[in-house]
């Protein structure tokens, strides 16, 4: 996690440095509940299970042109599950640790946002009496934001944020933003 880590605080930093140089830019940040899928597939050895843990997910973006931006998440897992299927594992599954770092568009239809995003994640994940797993790559998602005043945002969107070797986790986020 630690070179995700560096990219994200080097990327953070460059957005920080830009400030000066572009005053039209804007800021924004969005605190959100995320009900995730969980997927684990292993068809080789015959396993196939599936959890819905939740997770609670903060983002800042920095948006240094019109409908482009910047965006750094972290989450934690708030509620746990059982795993579920085949393969007779018996676990609960949390996600200890989401982090990511993500290039944004967004389309402004006047009281309405469309928005998607791509770039990086990595999750960290814990399977009860199994230990910590975690993994990162390619993360991207879509949603729609509603935009009741000129500083308060509401924010519903699907992310990806691991599909890799038979793990998949990817879920939607219900957010409050705030733009500065």
């Amino acid at each position: 996690m630690n070179k995700l880590r560096h990219l994200a605080y080097a990327t953070g930093l460059a957005g920080l440095m830009a400030v000066p140089a572009a005053q039209a830019q804007s800021i924004y940040g969005e605190l959100g509940y995320t009900a995730l899928s969980a997927s684990v597939s292993v068809p080789v050895l015959g396993v196939s299970v599936k959890s819905e843990p939740a997770m609670a997910r903060a983002m800042l973006g920095i948006s240094p042109f019109a409908g482009l931006g910047v965006e750094g998440m972290i989450g934690t897992g708030v509620r746990d599950d059982r795993l579920r299927g085949s393969g007779g594992i018996d676990s609960r599954v949390k996600v200890d640790e989401f982090l990511g770092v993500y290039l944004a568009s967004r389309l402004n239809l006047g009281l309405v946002e469309l928005f998607g995003r791509a770039g990086v994640a990595e999750t960290r994940v814990r399977f009860e009496g199994l230990g910590t797993g975690s993994d990162s790559g390619f993360s991207y998602g879509a949603g729609v934001r509603l935009l009741p005043t000129d500083k308060l945002t509401l924010s519903l969107d699907y992310m990806n944020y691991l599909d890799k070797s038979g793990v998949k986790i990817d879920g939607y986020t219900l957010s409050l933003g705030l733009k500065f």
